[in-house]
């Protein structure tokens, strides 16, 4: 009698000390997820510190070199003024303002001189636009002085030219520092002398940053210095990347009196050590300290009731796993078991059928991306493109179609091979999928050819608007292969949707429009026009006719003279080439030129035009040529050999010759650049022609050998007596003076624009005004004649 007794209490005893353990185990799992949890917090902050401690050093040490770099691109600027002048000291540093450089009080250029030479000093910088000029030397012996000579103000303080810097300590050392430096040199912190008159409240410690002046030459001319308030300076970085999660004390270690320059926030009253931080920032050749804490913003981000929460959660689990075990015995334990199989079997034969309707779905989409996608690029295919057209055009009248073709991408595959082609494909495609709108489509439908399908498009602008901006993102993305530099160009055909329109006539406008836009010209856009015809088959007849068109002796030269506009004399000529076809009669050089560029002739006709202006030049006494280079011939390995090969043939001296290159045949550096500076090597001038209508910008220009700049036709025509017509011109004119350069208007048409253009400062220009093209035997006579004597080029 006594064995079910004994059974049942061991059974009860058995389910007490599983409910027992079952308890135990939840308070230890309980005790074991709340330390994790509050380490986890710990480490959120942690990191939280180190990334505010890691912007603020960068955005400090980015501040400092933004004054750094502003200072050395005016003292660039300074020292490339042949003879300064105050003029100049106002002219470059007019767009300088403490409202882009927070903080900075004042800018003055200092020279330094011992005592003997201040009264000659003096009398030289008066005649250079400051004739109150007054030197006040300080009494200090056995060293120069230093003299602020021009000054300027950014916060309405008067900042009297004439003090004498080395009786202020701090600012004669950082001066000495940035001599020996050779460049950007910051002082220690400290009170301006000229803020030492404020209440004390308003002072604040400041900065000298100084950087030398020197000549083009190298040799050294002075100093540039900038006083900076370091409160309003650093103030606004931190307080603007410390979101008010972390105070900031940024210190001078080098300081001997171990002031702090400046701080932000205020710190939490009860935080771990652990979490303050120590950075550094570089400024000049000083290093600063950051000292980075918490606040309590920061402290509660990081306490969001993890631990809390976790412990609750934890025990709950606990009590109810208890209860569930003090439940779940024996039989029910059984069949919870059998329960927990045929949950898993059914289970698993779910998960079965699941991944196998996942890989006929991921086969289904593959499939259908291969079969509308291009393999190469990612975009779509013509059959991708084919069936959003049908889908788009006739159900939106919003509709416009950009197609693109890649300028000399035959010329790639040939010289480069086609793994430089897919390159250049592969990355003309990322261009197009970055600029197209999400609903927006992007398709390569042939070897070279895209097409953009834009939807929501108002108005044709808009269209043409995409087109220049996919050219503008194009030429400014060149693919390197290798050591070589490829410029991505293309020519861009827009067509917009009309009422009835198919996707096939769609299609057709914007190829025909294409075609004209590299009829025109590589690198440009057209939109449709009803005018357009489809030329295609014209100009591949005129192709074939301007392949033999030299040796039949159908091309000319005629010549443009380019005069001084200050007497009217020849100085030289521009070489035109002229094309009279047996058939068609004159063909205009816009029409067969870029035939020629495409077909590749262009070298043929390149090389018979220099040929023919440097044998005629030699017959000039003292004039020079001028002949045009196209990109094409620019792309030619041999093109350096063949020009020196011509001049010794003809016998034209080098300094003689001028080749003119367009804006956009210098975007591609490997291509032309190292083959100018080859020509000037040798004493050949060379010209930038119809300058401001490309893709230089004016870093770019600074870093090419080039000698002349030759203004275009277009912004000669605005010039009408006003500042508003002339200010472009003007502006090259500047720039070409700063630069020491030589230009050349091009497209003078009246007395006016070349007296304004002589106004201006432009020496030299061409145009109908003083003759047509001519031919040899018509410029011959104009040489000759008693009233216009030849002169030099340069």
């Amino acid at each position: 009698m006594r064995w079910p007794s004994y059974g049942l209490n061991r059974r009860r005893w058995s389910g007490v000390a599983l409910v027992v353990v079952v308890a135990l185990l939840g308070c230890v799992t309980t005790g074991f997820a709340t330390r994790n949890a509050r380490s986890a917090e710990q480490r959120y902050a942690a990191q939280l510190m180190d990334r505010y401690t890691s912007d603020l050093s960068r955005a400090i040490t980015t501040q400092i070199q933004r004054y750094g770099e502003t200072l050395v691109d005016v003292s660039l600027a300074l020292g490339a003024q042949s003879d300064l002048a105050a003029g100049d000291f106002t002219w470059i540093t007019n767009k300088i303002s403490n409202r882009h450089l927070p903080g900075a009080t004042s800018l003055r250029y200092v020279v330094s001189t011992p005592e003997s030479g201040i009264a000659a000093l003096q009398s030289y910088w008066r005649t250079r636009g400051s004739p109150g000029l007054k030197l006040q030397p300080a009494a200090v012996t056995g060293e120069e002085h230093a003299f602020a000579v021009f000054t300027r103000s950014f916060n309405g303080e008067p900042v009297v030219a004439g003090t004498d810097l080395s009786a202020d300590p701090e600012a004669a050392e950082t001066l000495r520092e940035a001599y020996a430096a050779g460049g950007l040199a910051v002082s220690r912190a400290y009170v301006l002398p000229k803020d030492k008159e404020l209440p004390a409240a308003a002072q604040q410690l400041s900065f000298v940053f100084a950087v030398p002046v020197y000549r083009i030459g190298g040799t050294f001319r002075g100093w540039l210095i900038m006083g900076v308030h370091g409160q309003e300076l650093l103030t606004a970085t931190l307080r603007t990347q410390a979101h008010g999660a972390v105070t900031v004390e940024l210190d001078d270690p080098t300081d001997p009196g171990a002031r702090t320059i400046a701080t932000s926030g205020r710190p939490a009253a009860d935080y771990s050590p652990a979490l303050d931080r120590v950075a550094t920032a570089v400024a000049g050749r000083r290093t600063w300290e950051l000292k980075v804490h918490p606040t309590e913003r920061l402290l509660r981000e990081t306490d969001r009731g993890i631990v809390t929460t976790t412990f609750v959660v934890a025990m709950t689990i606990a009590l109810l796993l208890t209860t569930l075990v003090a439940l779940l015995t024996g039989a029910r334990n059984r069949a919870m078991g059998k329960v927990d199989t045929a949950t898993a079997a059914l289970r698993g034969d779910i998960e079965r059928r699941q991944k196998v309707e996942t890989r006929l779905r991921e086969r289904e989409l593959e499939l259908k991306r291969m079969a509308l996608h291009d393999p190469l690029t990612g975009l779509a295919n013509r059959a991708g493109l084919d069936a959003r057209l049908t889908e788009t055009v006739g159900a939106h009248a919003d509709v416009a179609v950009l197609l693109i073709d890649l300028d000399g991408f035959k010329l790639v595959n040939d010289v480069h091979g086609h793994a430089a082609g897919d390159a250049v494909l592969t990355e003309f495609a990322q261009i197009l999928l970055a600029g197209v709108r999400t609903g927006d489509l992007a398709a390569r439908i042939g070897g070279d050819e895209f097409v953009v399908l834009v939807t929501g498009v108002p108005d044709a602008d808009q269209a043409v608007a995409a087109a220049q901006r996919i050219l503008a993102v194009a030429a400014s993305t060149p693919v390197r292969v290798g050591e070589e530099v490829l410029p991505v160009r293309a020519s861009i055909g827009v067509a917009t949707s009309r009422p009835g329109d198919t996707p096939k006539e769609l299609l057709r406008r914007a190829d025909i429009a294409m075609y004209q836009a590299k009829h025109l010209g590589t690198h440009g856009v057209q939109l449709h026009d009803p005018s357009m015809t489809d030329r295609r088959a014209a100009d591949a007849q005129l192709g074939e006719d301007l392949a033999g068109a030299l040796e039949r002796g159908e091309l000319h030269v005629l010549y443009q003279p380019l005069v001084d506009l200050t007497d009217s004399r020849m100085v030289g000529a521009e070489a035109l080439v002229r094309w009279h076809h047996p058939r068609l009669g004159v063909v205009p050089p816009a029409q067969f030129i870029p035939i020629a560029e495409r077909s590749g002739t262009i070298t043929e006709i390149g090389l018979f035009v220099l040929e023919t202006a440097c044998l005629q030049g030699a017959e000039w006494n003292n004039c020079y040529v001028s002949v045009n280079l196209s990109p094409r011939q620019l792309q030619e390995q041999t093109l350096v050999a063949d020009v020196l090969d011509v001049l010794a043939r003809t016998g034209l001296a080098p300094e003689r010759l001028v080749l003119e290159v367009t804006e956009s045949a210098l975007v591609d550096e490997s291509a032309g650049i190292a083959k100018l500076r080859a020509f000037r090597d040798h004493g050949i001038h060379v010209a930038i022609d119809d300058f401001g209508t490309g893709y230089s910008s004016l870093h770019y220009l600074t870093r090419l050998p080039v000698d002349i700049l030759k203004i275009d036709r277009s912004f000669v025509a605005e010039l009408n007596g006003t500042p508003e017509g002339s200010g472009i011109t003007e502006a090259i004119l500047r720039l070409s003076q700063v630069l020491h350069l030589t230009t050349v208007a091009e497209g003078i048409e009246t007395a006016e624009q070349a007296a304004e253009l002589q106004l201006l400062g432009c020496g030299i220009g061409q145009g109908y005004l003083f003759a047509r093209p001519l031919s040899p035997a018509e410029l011959n006579e104009l040489l000759v004649s008693p009233s216009r004597q030849p002169s030099s080029p340069s």
